[in-house]
């Protein structure tokens, strides 16, 4: 990323560092260009999850648990069966061998920015000194000396991501008690123990606050997911305001992710009423189409049609609405191309798994989203275009670039010109119709929150050779910079308005170029 920030400060007229966006300070002034944390964080995410590299699952990687002679229903069973000094040869070996350099490689040339990756509590705390008190009263404790060079590992997965100029978003998958009854929640026994123990919930906001204030320190991690998944009990959202509240309280301003539980109409609105400039928050829905009787009876051209862009089917309705209404701050955090066998018959597998990952990567790109994750990587076994990444794109089932744009045209051409000409078209709608209202005057504001849009969207553009996903919160803290720096506050609304709709209308252009 540091070669791209050259490359802008030479491109645009301040050349003077913006303060960290780790430090708790201001964001830059307008005359500033994005920092590199920001350019990570407020990018449009191409994604893909680091399935069962630290947090395991017995389908992804069986032959650990086959090799050991172990259950496959959690992690757990594994450690039960070995024993804590015999699972850190197996876990360690393990760590150092899922995700390797070629990967990186890989994942950078397919256009992949950012990666999700699955971590539970225990990958942390016994490897930090500061908080490894925090194993206490939990089921991993007694295993604690498995893990003590997890969290080493973890530091350096980030690291070597940074060096391919690529995002991780950390995402607490695993629990004290299990938020889910899943196995991959560290677990087995199917209950969903974190929420009938207020210590837990008490433990695992410590947790939390621990986490992010390990990860602050690295420019790339995009965010910190809260929990993955959780069982959408009555607890859910006043444990999301409580930790959300505690590591606002440290002085963070990390991108904090929530899952939506399935719940994407409630979890939206909440999330819009929460995010300020200050408090950037991130709505996490996982969407699979293969689970369920109705989706095992429902045809795999329908469930393509059903989210393809601007088709007004349901799935598309219910993505675009949500990103509207978040200014983007929603991301897909795990989807698949995998089909039920109900889904295929009659039809032709690779042509239908193509046609439903397609239409997907297309509504994650159009619909307004901050970015999509793909579940997952790699897998082991035969090749499999419905759950490996590898396959799906090798076979063609995903476009190449996960979708994304290419922008090198576009910035190739009279971007100045198409700038003004769609803020004279922008500013021409909105003057109007809020004169029509009664709001009249002169608008400058919406016209400067627009170059300003347009300015810090070629900005990232030519240094991460990506849009602005997240246009929503990036105009609020362009208006919050404007404030600081003499623009009227009761203006900032017209401000963020005309930011907000530069990125939407540069974007626009991108996908047309």
């Amino acid at each position: 990323m540091k070669k791209f920030l050259g490359k802008l400060e030479s491109k645009l007229d301040s050349s003077s560092s913006s303060p960290s966006a780790s430090s708790g300070a201001p964001p830059p002034s307008l005359s500033s260009p994005p920092s590199c944390t920001q350019l990570y964080r407020y990018r449009e995410q191409a994604g893909v999850n680091l399935g069962s590299w630290f947090s395991l699952e017995g389908w992804l990687s069986p032959s650990i648990f086959d090799q050991n002679g172990a259950p496959k229903g959690s992690e757990m069973d594994l450690l039960e069966k070995l024993g804590p000094e015999k699972a850190r040869e197996v876990l360690e070996k393990h760590w150092d061998g899922w995700v390797n350099e070629g990967d990186w490689k890989w994942m950078s040339a397919q256009g992949i920015n950012t990666v999700r990756l699955p971590l539970a509590y225990y990958h942390l705390l016994p490897g930090s000194p500061s908080s490894s008190s925090l194993m206490s009263r939990t089921e991993y404790e007694k295993y604690a000396p498995a893990y003590t060079a997890a969290w080493q590992r973890v530091v350096a997965a980030i690291q070597t991501a940074a060096k391919y100029d690529i995002g991780v978003l950390i995402d607490l998958h695993g629990a004290p008690g299990a938020q889910n009854g899943e196995g991959h929640s560290g677990l087995s026994g199917g209950k969903a123990g974190l929420w009938d123990s207020k210590d837990k919930q008490r433990k695992t906001i410590e947790i939390l606050v621990a986490l992010v204030g390990e990860v602050q320190q690295f420019e790339n991690v995009v965010g910190v997911e809260l929990l993955n998944e959780p069982k959408n009990s009555g607890r859910l959202q006043g444990f999301y305001e409580e930790a959300i509240k505690a590591i606002r309280g440290k002085g963070s301003d990390m991108p904090l992710y929530v899952s939506d539980s399935w719940d994407l109409s409630h979890y939206s609105g909440w999330a819009a009423s929460q995010s300020n400039a200050g408090n950037f928050i991130v709505v996490d829905h996982h969407l699979y189409r293969c689970f369920t009787p109705q989706d095992h009876s429902t045809p795999a051209t329908e469930h393509a049609k059903r989210c393809q862009p601007g088709g007004g089917g349901p799935t598309w309705n219910m993505l675009s609405g949500a990103a509207s209404q978040l200014g983007g701050s929603l991301i897909i955090g795990e989807w698949s191309s995998a089909l039920n066998p109900g889904s295929l018959q009659g039809q032709d597998q690779g042509e239908a798994q193509r046609q439903w990952g397609q239409a997907q990567m297309a509504a994650y790109t159009q619909s307004g989203c901050g970015g999509s994750m793909y579940w997952t990587l790699k897998k082991e076994g035969k090749p499999d275009a419905g759950w490996c990444l590898y396959t799906a794109l090798e076979q063609g089932v995903l476009p190449a670039r996960m979708g994304r744009p290419s922008l090198a045209k576009l910035l190739g051409s009279d971007v100045p010109g198409k700038g003004k000409q769609a803020q004279d078209a922008a500013f021409s709608g909105h003057a109007n119709y809020w004169n029509s209202k009664g709001a009249k005057g002169d608008h400058a504001a919406f016209a400067q929150g627009f170059e300003q849009g347009w300015k810090d969207s070629v900005a990232f553009a030519q240094a991460s050779e990506s849009l602005i996903g997240f246009r929503g919160q990036w105009a609020k803290q362009r208006a919050e910079a404007w404030k600081r720096e003499g623009g009227d506050g009761g203006q900032a609304w017209e401000f963020e308005h005309g930011c907000r709709q530069a990125i939407e209308a540069f974007k626009a252009a991108a996908m047309q170029t």
